[in-house]
């Protein structure tokens, strides 16, 4: 097997690994910071799955008051890896493709390094950015949960000017990579997916195992 990609950029919580709890968690001690009442877990998974959380938010309080404390406040717990990525980690490390997860939290990297220790997949994966780094960086992004400056900053880092790919579950995941010249594939529940699609997301996958099917699709596997 060969293949033409230089980089893969993973997306960390929701893609590479599920992690629905811990998302909970830091959205509701965000909430009750500011003095609201969290929702049920149910309400929250669905409003989470169909990308209303962002306008829920905004009901309640400023948009991006609430999201930058809550990705200061999220941390791994309750974690395990999405299907199919600890092969999809081996095989990307057999080809000699780089693998980076850029993560939205607003925390040290050191707290993904632990987690990814914790599955045994530490040693598969070559960096490890943060929003936590854009301040160390000196890098401002754009719109909220906008990755492109530290895709654009691993890219400088790494020696990759073309031929990467990204994996995310979010719409911002999709509007960054496509700014910073990737090719986006989205990752997620069939309900996740309809939200990508109607973004523009042309590529979709429920795991890394269909990851590998568009990543032939898209010839960057052969």
């Amino acid at each position: 097997m060969s293949t033409r990609l230089k980089m893969v950029v993973l997306d960390y919580d929701l893609s590479s690994v599920v992690n629905d709890v811990d998302f909970y968690e830091a959205f509701c001690k965000a909430l009750r910071e500011i003095r609201k009442e969290c929702i049920s877990f149910n309400e929250f998974s669905q409003l989470l799955e169909s990308d209303l959380l962002k306008e829920h938010i905004s009901q309640l309080t400023c948009e991006e008051v609430f999201w930058r404390r809550f990705r200061q406040l999220y941390f791994s717990r309750h974690s395990f890896p999405r299907r199919g990525l600890r092969e999809f980690l081996v095989l990307m490390k057999n080809l000699n493709v780089k693998v980076v997860v850029i993560s939205g939290r607003e925390t040290h990297s050191d707290y993904i390094w632990w987690d990814l220790r914790r599955h045994g997949l530490d040693e598969l994966v070559d960096d490890v950015v943060t929003m936590h780094d854009l301040n160390t960086l000196f890098l401002r992004e754009e719109f909220p949960f906008d990755k492109s400056p530290l895709i654009n900053y691993v890219k400088r880092k790494h020696g990759v000017l073309e031929k990467f790919a990204c994996i995310g579950d979010y719409v911002a995941d999709y509007y960054s990579c496509v700014k910073s010249g990737g090719v986006f594939i989205g990752i997620g529940s069939a309900v996740r997916l309809g939200v990508l699609k109607k973004a523009g997301v042309q590529f979709t996958a429920m795991d890394f195992y269909e990851v590998l099917l568009r990543l032939r699709e898209l010839r960057l596997l052969e």
